[in-house]
């Protein structure tokens, strides 16, 4: 029984002795200077590479390169395998660092220490490197963006560079790249330099204390002190220095909403400007009018730009497009300009009103709540052009005649009553007279307004079968150029096509409305479904199939056809 136990210890030593050879560590060398790397070598009893987490040694440490070897031996007849992971690393910083113990099937292999003397980096005018930074504002708001700005300046040539963004440490904020990275040329102290610029969007989320880490800098540079011999100097290890520059850090306190901002939504900003415009002053029933809103503002991107929502106006239909952002960054300042355009189309005549829009803003320059306002505005909708009143000749009525006291003699030998008879006979010659010379009047302005109207319009009097083979000419690319929007499903190619149609078909007609109105009330509730595809705000798919087939087996009449040609004026 005690043999027992005695084998269990010695079996149990001899197992604890083997996984603490399962992993192993060692370092070529324990002092180094900034810059300057050291090998890192990990033993293994079994080929285990993937099984080891190497990032502890991130921290301190960066990892240039890594290779492994492998090698059999044979002791005391037992063949055994080992595997060598050789790493190079370089300190991020000067100091004492500590290689951390690493782990592999749950045993750790032990730490080392090494000192990192510190090497004075040169100024970018002495031929060094230089990693500089600046913050736009020490004092945001919420939701208020800030700029970091980071010149890489150098003063000689670095290798196998690599940038690392700036991080929050504290707090909470997105960040986001602001633009491409810049790379120009500038000269200090007579000494040309190149100078490489990134900035960041930072926003912040929440107030509070918020800690902003720097950006940072690895790379390699020529090791003036290797030597004299600018052949082999690359080529060789010692003629290489490795860098790593970091940026100036931040930590500033983010202010909170104030409680007595009244807006509906949290808008800060050092400017702001709101501003509408227009495409015309002459409004009618039908017609759209487009309304430019502009807003600009400095201090804030666009992703804090709220679309405007414009108060709703009994009898007008607003149809807002997608707004256009314009963002700008200078002299370390954000800027952003927003446009929206929005369709107007009233379905009534009259006095309208459009109402006032305000915004509600915080200016971070004055710290006070201000308010952007766009005035109402009264405008006066005229009648559409088939609403309006034409002047017709209306027909003369006969006068009234009373019957003489007397028998009239047609022959002219009775004796008629004095006063009736001279009536009668002013009269008769009056009114016939009339009549004659208003028909003739009618017809000449008539036949002169016609001639007028082909003059100004480039045309020559058409005549029966000539102008219908003419318009079935003129009508053809307008349907071609219909069908193809339509089959394409595009609403704003098949909008122009259609009016474009609409014009040849319906002379006069110089919008959708007017052909709404002459068409029937299928087609019209087409083109009404066709508009809101154009105009709506919310994306929507089209189909145009069913408005091309509505179109291709429409038949014009005659009376829409024949708008050319003058009425009888006298009916037979």
């Amino acid at each position: 029984m005690r043999f027992f136990r005695l084998l269990s210890i010695a079996l149990t030593l001899l197992i604890s002795v083997q996984l603490h050879a399962a992993i192993s560590t060692q370092i070529d060398r324990n002092v180094v200077e900034q810059g300057q790397t050291f090998l890192f070598i990990l033993s293994f009893a079994q080929n285990n590479l993937r099984n080891v987490d190497l990032s502890p040694l991130e921290k301190n440490f960066e990892i240039i390169s890594r290779s492994h070897q492998s090698g059999t031996s044979i002791i005391n007849g037992e063949l055994k395998t080992s595997t060598k992971l050789v790493i190079t690393l370089a300190p991020k910083r000067s100091g004492k660092l500590e290689v951390p113990a690493l782990t592999l099937n749950g045993e750790k292999s032990q730490p080392h220490s090494i000192e990192v003397k510190p090497v004075k980096q040169l100024s970018a005018v002495d031929g060094g490197v230089e990693l500089l930074s600046t913050l736009s504002d020490s004092s945001p708001m919420v939701q208020q963006p800030i700029i970091y700005q980071m010149n890489l300046v150098l003063g000689q040539r670095i290798y196998n560079a690599s940038f690392q963004e700036p991080t929050i440490k504290q707090g909470k904020a997105l960040i986001q790249p602001l633009g491409e990275q810049r790379q120009y040329r500038q000269t200090l102290n007579g000494r040309e330099m190149l100078v490489v610029e990134q900035s960041w969007l930072i926003t912040p989320q929440q107030s509070g204390s918020l800690s902003i880490e720097g950006a940072k800098l690895s790379a390699e540079i020529r090791n003036l002190n290797a030597g004299v011999d600018p052949f082999r100097r690359m080529n060789d290890p010692r003629a290489i220095r490795r860098i790593f520059l970091s940026a100036d850090s931040y930590t500033i306190e983010v202010a909170p909403i104030p409680e007595t901002f009244t807006g509906q939504n949290w808008l800060a900003a050092s400017e702001l400007q709101l501003k509408s415009e227009l495409s015309s002053q002459q409004w009618k029933v039908g017609e759209p009018i487009t309304r430019t809103i502009t807003l600009k503002a400095k201090g804030i991107g666009q992703d804090q730009l709220a679309e405007l929502v414009l108060p709703t106006v009994e009898n007008i239909k607003q149809y807002a497009a997608k707004p256009v952002y314009e963002q700008d960054q200078k002299d370390n300042e954000l800027s952003v300009t927003m446009t929206q355009e929005v369709t107007i189309i009233p379905s009534q005549q009259g006095e309208m009103v459009l109402p006032e829009v305000k915004l509600a803003w915080w200016n971070t320059k004055t710290n006070k709540e201000e308010v952007a306002l766009l005035p109402q505005q009264v405008i006066t909708v005229a009648p559409s052009a088939e609403h309006t009143q034409t002047v017709t000749v209306a027909p003369v009525e006969a006068l009234p005649v009373t019957a003489p006291s007397a028998p009239v003699n047609r022959v002219g030998n009775s004796q008629p009553n004095a006063e009736n008879g001279s009536t009668l006979a002013a009269v008769q010659p009056l009114s016939a007279w009339l009549m004659v010379a208003m028909v003739v009047v009618a017809a000449i302005c008539g036949s002169g307004g016609t001639m007028l109207y082909y003059k100004r319009a480039g045309l020559k009097p058409r005549k029966g079968k000539a102008k219908s083979e003419t318009q079935q000419v003129d009508l053809k690319p307008c349907l071609d150029a219909l069908q193809r929007a339509c089959k394409k499903n595009d609403p704003q190619l098949a909008r122009d096509a259609l009016l474009a149609w609409g014009q040849l078909v319906f002379p006069g007609c110089t919008h959708l409305n007017h052909l709404q109105q002459a068409l029937p009330l299928p087609m019209s509730d087409m083109i009404t479904e066709l508009n809101r595809c154009c105009y709506d705000r919310a994306p929507s798919v089209w189909q145009g199939d069913q408005l091309w087939q509505a179109i291709k087996g429409y038949q014009p009449s005659s009376v829409s056809q024949g708008t050319n040609t003058l009425a009888t004026l006298v009916p037979n």
